[in-house]
C-alpha cells in the first residue's frame, strides 16, 4: 500500500470574502460560492490550478523517493485530520477533485502518476474523520488495488 500526506493548507488560498482579504478554506460551501460570482467558472479554474501547484510537488517528490504511478482498479483511503470541527467531512472531501486532478498532471521523467480519474482507475474512495491536529492538518492518502 502506498501513502501520501498533503497538508490542509494546500486548500487555503487568499481570496476577498465579504470584501475583505482573508485566507479561504476551498471546500464545497465556498467552490459554491465562487460558482455563483460572476465570471465564477474562471475564478474557480484560477483557484484550482493554484491548489494543484501546492499539491503537485508533493506528488512528484513521492515519485522520485520510489511510489509507484497509480494503476487500474484503484481503491483509495482518505485519513483526515482537521484543524478545528467548523468544517463538515463532506465539504473536506470536495477536495478529492483537486487532488485527483494534481495526481493526473504530476509526472516525473515521462510517467504520469495517475493516467486518468475515471471509472478505470479510480474504483472506490473511503474517508476517515480521524481527529483535530491544530500544529499539522492533513490528509493523508493509501491507496491499493
Amino acid at each position: 500500500m502506498a501513502k501520501l500526506v498533503i497538508p490542509l493548507t494546500a486548500f487555503v488560498l487568499p481570496m476577498k470574502k465579504q470584501g475583505k482579504p482573508r485566507m479561504v478554506k476551498m471546500t464545497l460551501n465556498n467552490w459554491i460560492m465562487i460558482h455563483g460570482m460572476k465570471a465564477g467558472r474562471m475564478i474557480a479554474n484560477k483557484r484550482k490550478h493554484q491548489i494543484q501547484a501546492k499539491i503537485m510537488p508533493l506528488v512528484d517528490q513521492a515519485m522520485v523517493d520510489g511510489v509507484s504511478p497509480i494503476d487500474k482498479n484503484t481503491k483509495f483511503k482518505f485519513d483526515w485530520y482537521f484543524p478545528d470541527r467548523r468544517t463538515d467531512l463532506d465539504n473536506w472531501t470536495f477536495t478529492h477533485k483537486f487532488i485527483f486532478d494534481a495526481f493526473q498532471a504530476s509526472s516525473v521523467r515521462g510517467q504520469v502518476f495517475m493516467p486518468n480519474d475515471n471509472l478505470n482507475f479510480v474504483v472506490a474512495t473511503y474517508d476517515d474523520f480521524r481527529g483535530i491536529d491544530k500544529d499539522n492538518p492533513r490528509v493523508e492518502i493509501d491507496w491499493n488495488n
